[in-house]
């Protein structure tokens, strides 16, 4: 298992090279990556490789009832991760359909601001948040409040690639829940540095 996880963790890493940095609004550096935006392709040797290592922290957080992501880029990944795991998972979007028991949340990013509509099955039982990027905290933030009002627990959030760095211990301190990320993700001048994610 240990040698499948870091072939897996080579490969995902692999994946960064050569891919392009833009700059946003108001001077925000976003790394533009097959798996958090879904351009130029996403291969599927690399998702199969970022879902194996997000399953394995499912798994060792002991799994979940449901796994919860957010629109759109998390979507391969957890749909990916369900398949492997076998938990069902629900869509947080960002429109609404004005169903029964739909709760609207704020959700704040480093380059936008808008709402998002969570709508989870009824019942009870633990939630794993999955999501592509953990870049402010403000979707997983929003994805927490949603699935607390919806009377579900968080159990932990998994993310692939994780933009705050140590940051992201103190917003597991708030949230009350741990975060796992696969891959710390450092934006520069110069490009990306991509390291295993600390533990």
């Amino acid at each position: 298992m240990m040698a499948m996880n870091e072939r897996a963790l080579d490969f995902l890493m692999g994946s960064f090279r050569d891919i392009p940095v833009v700059t946003r609004e108001g001077g925000y550096r976003y790394f533009v990556h097959p798996l958090s935006d879904g351009i130029p392709l996403i291969d599927l040797d690399v998702l199969e490789a970022a879902a194996w290592l997000v399953s394995e922290e499912v798994d060792g957080m002991g799994g979940a009832d449901l796994l919860v992501t957010a629109e759109s880029m998390g979507i391969p990944l957890t749909t990916a991760v369900s398949m492997m795991t076998g938990i069902p998972y629900s869509i947080v979007r960002k429109r609404s359909y004005g169903l029964e028991g739909e709760i609207e949340v704020a959700q704040k990013t480093g380059y936008s601001s808008s709402e998002l509509h969570v709508l989870l099955p009824g019942g009870e039982g633990d939630v794993i948040i999955l999501d592509d990027v953990l870049s402010t905290g403000g979707t997983l933030r929003a994805l927490a409040e949603g699935v607390g009002k919806a009377s579900r627990d968080v159990k932990g959030a998994v993310i692939l690639f994780n933009k705050m760095g140590r940051r992201s211990a103190e917003l597991s301190r708030q949230l009350g829940f741990p975060i796992v990320a696969i891959l710390d993700v450092e934006v520069s001048g110069k490009g990306c540095t991509v390291v295993p994610a600390e533990r």
